[in-house]
Order: C-alpha cells, then structure tokens, then sequence
C-alpha cells in the first residue's frame, strides 16, 4: 500500500481516502475480491487442487480462503467447483 501511495505521491491515509471515494471499496477489500474472482474463475477452468489454486491467488492459509470464498459466492470452493462442472 505504501508504494501505491507513494507512486501517486499521497500518504496511505490519503490513498485509502481517494481510493474509495473512486471504488466504493477499500483498496485491502477490492484487492481480496480480486483474488476471489480469480479463484473463482481458476475453480471453473481448471482441475488444479482447491489449495494451490488459493495459493496461486495470494492467500496463505487454505482455511482463510474457504472461509473469505464461501462469505462471497455463499457456497464452498469444492461445492463451486462441482456446480461449475455440472453446467
């Protein structure tokens, strides 16, 4: 966060600040659902395993993904995964 700031030449309070009034959203949250979206995406196209695709996105505890995965889509990475290959 504080290379972004520093890059746009602002403090990281101001960032934060400027960041959200253009997103709607924290720079920590908007770069989480990111990941997810990616994840998420990962999940529906490929056959890796649930806990390299989460390591792939940036997170480093499996069980904090499942849990920051399941809060968004309201479903389980692995439950995602099988209505994805149903489709």
């Amino acid at each position: 966060m504080k290379k972004l700031a520093q890059h746009h030449n602002l403090s990281v309070s101001s960032f934060k600040r400027e960041f959200a009034k253009l997103y709607n959203d924290t720079p920590a949250n908007y770069i989480k659902t990111k990941k997810l979206e990616k994840a998420a995406e990962l999940l529906s196209i490929s056959n890796e395993r649930i806990s390299d695709i989460a390591f792939e996105c940036g997170f480093n505890d499996l069980a904090n993904f499942t849990r920051s995965f399941s809060e968004k889509y309201h479903i389980s990475p692995t439950k995602y995964r099988l209505n994805q290959n149903d489709k």
